[in-house]
């Protein structure tokens, strides 16, 4: 008697499947960790902690001017799906989204309270007895898919006391039609700790 698959279970490996497909461009182990983030596009396919991400999407942020990246993972593990954004300044600083949270979670009565703690630039969240201290608050715009003109929201940051994990609450909406809260917690992550295996768009480029 033939077992049957559930959705999801076949959704995953489906992924798996094409992103298998997608090693024949593979680039050589020698070679994995001298890439680094900046150099993976949609289509790509890294590691890092143990597990293997394909990236199913590039959105991008701005604010005052200055843009980044934010990739779409698909873990093919577990079939999670988790996002990553990377920052170049004297480096490259890159963030990977860890869990999604609820105002009561952090600590944080509503959107009354996050408004008063942005207003006195003091302030706290917290979870799971960790301190996270308000660290900056500003207008960002959202391209999905890199695209279109992109969506204001307002994003605030809270940092813990080593910098190593963040509590960020984006608020969209406004008053008018009422306001909306994705609270992420995320970690930051060594790039060097990250093995590229296909850099995805451009994988094809130079290696006929």
């Amino acid at each position: 008697m033939a077992s049957l698959l559930d959705t999801a279970t076949k959704k995953r490996y489906d992924e798996q499947f094409a992103a298998i497909r997608q090693l024949a461009a593979a680039v050589p182990q020698k070679e994995r960790y001298k890439l680094s983030i900046e150099d993976v596009k949609a289509g790509g396919l890294f590691r890092f902690d143990g597990k293997s991400y394909l990236v199913r999407g590039v959105n991008t942020y701005e604010r005052e001017g200055f843009r980044w990246p934010e990739l779409v993972l698909y873990c093919l593990q577990d079939g999670q799906t988790s996002y990553l954004e990377w920052e170049k300044g004297d480096e490259v600083s890159v963030f990977v989204s860890l869990e999604k949270l609820s105002f009561a979670q952090v600590g944080i009565e509503g959107k009354e309270q996050l408004w008063k703690i942005s207003e006195d630039e003091e302030g706290s969240a917290d979870y799971r007895g960790r301190p996270y201290r308000y660290h900056e608050d500003s207008a960002v715009t959202f391209f999905r898919d890199s695209e279109g003109e992109g969506t204001p929201f307002h994003q605030y940051q809270f940092a813990s006391d080593d910098e190593e994990t963040f509590i960020s609450v984006e608020e969209w909406g406004d008053e008018d039609e009422g306001y909306e809260h994705n609270i992420i917690l995320s970690g930051k992550l060594n790039p060097a700790a990250i093995e590229v295996i296909s850099t995805g768009e451009d994988s094809g480029d130079g290696n006929g």
